[in-house]
């Protein structure tokens, strides 16, 4: 959710909201991979990076197309 069009109940936390559900997503892939490579705080720290980037890029694409 990028714009002032929130829904009914809506915190109305715009931006920072959607960016949160991406390093949600990229700190659950970084617990993953952490396991998997037998080292979980690297594994989180990285994934987070990776949530924030890949959030930063989706919102940044979804806002050029308009």
């Amino acid at each position: 959710m990028t714009n002032n069009n929130s829904p009914d109940g809506a915190a109305g936390l715009g931006i920072w909201a959607n960016l949160g559900v991406w390093v949600a997503f990229g700190a659950l892939f970084g617990v993953l991979a952490g396991v998997f490579f037998d080292n979980l705080p690297l594994g989180v720290s990285l994934g987070s990076g990776l949530g924030v980037v890949v959030g930063v890029l989706f919102i940044a694409r979804r806002n050029a197309r308009g």
